[in-house]
């Protein structure tokens, strides 16, 4: 499942609100993939703005972590902005999805944090 927004913002827009919003609720942005720039760096043309940025709370990625190290093939949370048909739209898959994937015990701890995730976007948009 995916949660999807529009935004009236551009992608760049949206981009800097979230790493001004994020440490307010004790996130980080790790990296953000600039996949037009990237692409362009590797000779190919791709003309849509996209930017998955990598953010992470460190006090919840220690709990996952402690408790089932297969999970860091999950982490860290990702928020995609992109353009699709003139919108910009902000993107992240679900948290609590992939964690029942892969440990269904921490479905509270993943719901913890989706609803802040979530809250972040709405913020943002």
């Amino acid at each position: 499942m995916q949660y999807i927004e529009k935004s009236n913002k551009s992608v760049q827009e949206v981009v800097d609100t979230i790493l001004a919003t994020v440490p307010n609720y004790k996130f980080g942005v790790l990296h953000i993939h600039n996949v037009k720039e990237t692409l362009k760096s590797k000779g190919v043309d791709f003309n849509k703005e996209c930017q998955i940025l990598d953010i992470c709370n460190p006090a919840y990625a220690k709990q996952f972590l402690e408790t089932d190290m297969s999970l860091s093939v999950i982490m860290p949370c990702k928020i995609s902005v992109y353009t699709d048909e003139g919108l910009t739209t902000i993107a992240m898959n679900s948290l609590v999805q992939l964690v029942d994937d892969i440990n269904p015990d921490l479905i509270e701890l993943a719901q913890e944090v989706q609803e802040i995730l979530l809250n972040i976007i709405e913020e943002v948009k």
